[in-house]
């Protein structure tokens, strides 16, 4: 049986940074760093955050402040849908 692992490491230009439980809202802002904006299916699919919006909130309690700016991005079905992209404010 395989067991999950309960911790991760950040890994940045081949160091390790930080080795414990990381968090969802520590995975999200470490996302926006590194690509400048986050999305409620890039968090799910690349982060593993499937409420966005609660982190970003939890975040916002800790003193962040976000840019948040519907877009409009194509559907699995080809509509034309508006999802609300997040980036941090000043970065």
């Amino acid at each position: 049986m395989i067991q999950r692992l309960k911790y991760s490491m950040i890994w940045i230009r081949n160091e390790v940074l930080m080795m414990g439980k990381i968090s969802q809202s520590d995975r999200i802002l470490q996302f926006i760093k590194e690509k400048g904006s986050i999305t409620r299916l890039q968090a799910a699919n690349e982060v593993g955050a499937f409420e966005l919006s609660a982190r970003i909130v939890e975040l916002e309690r800790e003193g962040y402040t976000f840019i948040k700016e519907p877009i409009k991005v194509k559907n699995r079905y080809g509509d034309t849908v508006r999802v609300m992209q997040y980036s941090l404010f000043g970065e």
